[in-house]
């Protein structure tokens, strides 16, 4: 995943969400599907490698696609909808394991459907943001006046004239923010709330992979059937999903993944002064973590997502997605090193979620802002009000309808 997201996320950024999803989902079920023939460890080892290095980033190109179709107010309401279709997937996976209890049945089973995202050419739109801040407005128009079909609206004589007249560069500030779109990477280098934000948001991202893949690698391990524990697992991460849904845009989205940051890490530090003779109390613990820290899991791609400009979205959230596999990379030695110290690793997973949650107070917060184009824009979010256009209103409930 290291090698995955830097390369998708440029894909992505360079020639489209579009392109970028569809090719990760086809070749991961291609790739995929070649395990089930490996004639010995390092094949199966190299197959997996290749396969990761295709379909990592099938998830935060998806993402990104979505919530640049979608108005600002859609975006929590999406994001819950994709975490929930996570879940499912989690427990089709356990399911099909235990059904399917030979490896290589399971692979042919699970990999080859992957290969039907190839109809996404047909039916999936790019993202129309994108299209704009790449300057191929016809095919946004064109994407746009489908939408208004399907949807049977009719747009505005006003509304058509915006959207098929070329945009003129009238202020030194626009002028400004064309001249961002050049030499991309210099221009965030050269801006240190970006490189701190930026770093920031990977210290988040490898709390998240750390705490959330480390509570879930250590959950077959707890008393009982391993399929059950692990089903038992994702199933309480839809608990977190409707917290989400609920409060991101009531409270805002510090305040929410501040909360589930400090929840997570003292449910863990806890987790050490249970008594032996208390399990339940334990487990109960444990749960309260895996719900808190999906929930900060869940938020995290959105809030990243809004803090960082169009023409560098995805290949920054992909810097610290990638950045954050440090985390998942770490997760399973913690019960190799529980082996040593039994309470280390709780105490590990509860620390660094606080000083994640300490960093979320460094970070401006961006309920009922809009998603910034540019570096400049980026680094001015909630120093003033901002306003909603250059999208057309009537444009972007079409658009929203449509998807």
């Amino acid at each position: 995943m290291l090698v995955s997201l830097p390369i998708l996320g440029y894909i992505s950024d360079r020639w489209g969400r579009k392109r970028a999803l569809v090719l990760s989902c086809t070749l991961v079920g291609a790739i995929g599907s070649l395990k089930a023939f490996s004639v010995s460890y390092e094949m199966y080892v190299i197959v997996e490698f290749l396969e990761t290095v295709a379909g990592a980033s099938a998830f935060p190109a998806a993402y990104i696609l979505t919530i640049e179709l979608l108005g600002q107010d859609k975006r929590v309401l999406t994001t819950a909808f994709l975490g929930i279709l996570l879940v499912l997937g989690g427990l089709s996976f356990a399911l099909l394991a235990k059904t399917f209890q030979y490896w290589r049945t399971f692979i042919l089973v699970v990999y080859p459907p992957s290969l039907l995202f190839l109809s996404y050419i047909y039916f999936l739109p790019e993202s129309i943001r994108w299209l704009l801040s790449q300057n191929r407005k016809e095919e946004a128009v064109e994407i746009i006046m489908k939408a208004a079909k399907m949807n049977k609206v009719t747009l505005s004589d006003e509304t058509l004239r915006q959207l098929q007249t070329e945009q003129k560069i009238k202020t030194p500030e626009e002028k400004k923010d064309l001249e961002e779109e050049k030499g991309l990477w210099i221009q965030v280098m050269n801006s240190p709330i970006i490189m701190t934000r930026l770093a920031i948001c990977s210290w988040w991202w490898i709390t998240c992979t750390f705490v959330f893949y480390g509570l879930a690698i250590n959950s077959v391990s707890l008393a009982g059937d391993k399929y059950t524990n692990y089903m038992l697992v994702v199933s309480v991460e839809v608990i977190a999903v409707v917290n989400n849904a609920l409060v991101l845009d009531r409270i805002g989205r510090k305040k929410t993944l501040l909360a589930a940051y400090v929840v997570c890490g003292i449910s863990c530090v806890a987790i050490t002064f249970v008594p032996k003779t208390m399990p339940w109390l334990a487990t109960l613990l444990y749960l309260v973590g895996k719900i808190a820290i999906t929930q900060a899991f869940s938020g995290i791609y959105m809030y990243t997502s809004e803090l960082f400009p169009t023409h560098a979205r995805h290949s920054l959230l992909g810097f610290c997605s990638m950045v954050g596999r440090i985390g998942s990379i770490v997760a399973p030695q913690m019960p190799l090193l529980a082996i040593y110290i039994d309470w280390l690793p709780s105490v590990l997973f509860g620390a660094t979620a606080l000083i994640a949650g300490g960093l979320m107070l460094t970070t401006p917060e961006t309920l009922n802002t809009r998603l910034p184009d540019t570096i400049r824009e980026a680094e001015h979010i909630a120093a003033a009000p901002r306003k909603q256009t250059p999208t057309n209103p009537q444009t972007q409930e079409i658009v929203t309808s449509r998807c």
